[in-house]
């Protein structure tokens, strides 16, 4: 300005977002795996530390999940899948990695109201060679307590790292329960069954289902098969931001909230030299 002062403009930051902690998904960057070197299961498991390994209408959902040093630019560690067995889905089978959070820490999207605030998505993922050009999808789920609703939308892996964006626009008709309990998710869709493959939905469908998009690809139809995600980022407004690279310490003890693991030996270690 003509005075000398200078004004920063922000970009991305006016949908209602900050300058840190934009992102709402904890431990988004994959760095945190507390529990185990590897998971394999066939339903429902914790993974790496936030991810839950989901599998609907008892499909046999059966890979294994590592923390895996295969990523983009900029990021050190990512989650991989592969398939442990093949699997034709059927019916209203799925197979998903998802996060779930406390609808307390969403109030800022104001959703059930006319004000309420867009969201977007941000990812980064790859497959193997095998399942080059899979078409897997993403939802979004909100809950009130009683009426469940999503919004969903289609990416196609390749076999190099790319970043997906994807906004959505607020829910003014149902609002997020205020609690500890889950009034958001997110899913990432690797598998399902023909009843829960529907178009992509841009605006707050009623539905308590895991729902993804026509086209579809099966995930369990090769076990050579691969899927890694990392840089998993959600944030108020209409825009994707740079990825929030946050300290591990600051994603370790978010990560403790739910989880803590404590080593048997601690007292002994704690009195050596």
């Amino acid at each position: 300005a003509s005075d000398g002062t200078c004004t920063a403009r922000i970009t991305g930051m006016t949908g209602g977002g900050g300058l840190s902690h934009r992102n709402k998904v904890i431990n988004g960057g994959m760095v945190i795996n507390q529990r185990a070197s590897s998971y394999t299961s066939t339903g429902g498991e914790f993974t790496l530390d936030r991810y839950n390994h989901a599998a609907g209408s008892s499909f046999t959902f059966d890979t294994t999940t590592t923390q895996d040093s295969s990523t983009p630019d900029g990021f050190v560690k990512s989650l991989k899948i592969t398939p442990d067995s093949t699997q034709t889905p059927t019916g209203s089978h799925n197979g998903t990695i998802r996060q779930v959070f406390e609808g307390q820490d969403f109030q800022d999207l104001a959703f059930g109201t006319s004000s309420a605030k867009s969201v977007t998505v941000s990812f980064y993922a790859k497959s193997s060679s095998q399942n080059n050009n899979h078409q897997y999808g993403v939802q979004l789920r909100c809950r009130d307590g009683s009426t469940t609703q999503y919004v969903s939308q289609a990416f196609t892996v390749t076999s190099s790292w790319q970043r997906f964006t994807m906004t959505f626009v607020g829910n003014t008709g149902v609002a997020i329960r205020n609690d500890t309990s889950v009034g958001f998710e997110i899913c990432f869709h690797l598998a399902s069954g023909p009843d829960d493959i529907v178009s992509a939905k841009s605006t707050w469908t009623t539905s308590g289902s895991f729902q993804t998009v026509t086209g579809q690809s099966n995930f369990m139809d090769n076990t050579s098969n691969e899927f890694y995600l990392t840089g998993v980022q959600l944030e108020v407004g209409p825009v994707a931001t740079p990825f929030e690279h946050r300290t591990f310490h600051d994603d370790l003890y978010a990560c403790k909230r739910y989880f803590q693991f404590v080593p048997p030996t601690l007292g002994e270690a704690q009195h050596t030299t």
